[in-house]
């Protein structure tokens, strides 16, 4: 049986979690797909809904939390809740300064991606075992 994936849009852009959503989907593996509009959204709803996750697909520039801050806060949360979930940086950022300080979350997430979502790096996210 193929896995189900459930997967959270961290993105104030609505039209690029549309794109995104299309990319995802086309793999006909997903349970559900949540959308935030920004990292407030994005912990209050892994905090409320206690939803199970897969895969964080977030945002860096986005306004109220921007990503970095939403990844000092997620670090804060119980382990239950993060429990298997995999956080890949997609931006549009191309600066330096966020791929270092990408680095320093190491820890947090498992990788930095440019926009916009490729087939390929949703494949090689989902389907990497």
């Amino acid at each position: 049986m193929k896995k189900a994936f459930n997967i959270l849009l961290v993105d104030d852009n609505k039209t690029t979690n549309f794109y995104n959503k299309k990319i995802i989907t086309s793999f006909d593996c997903v349970k559900e797909i949540y959308e935030a509009y920004n990292g407030l959204e994005a912990l209050n709803l892994l905090k409320e809904k206690k939803i199970k996750l897969d895969l964080i697909l977030l945002d860096i520039n986005m306004p109220i939390m921007d990503g970095f801050e939403f990844l000092k806060e997620y670090e804060k949360l119980s382990l239950n809740i993060k429990t298997s979930i995999e956080i890949v940086i997609l931006t549009t950022s191309t600066w330096t300064r966020d791929r270092e300080k990408a680095e320093h979350s190491k820890h947090l997430i498992s990788g930095y991606f440019e926009k916009p979502l490729r087939k390929k790096t949703i494949e090689d996210l989902l389907f990497k075992n």
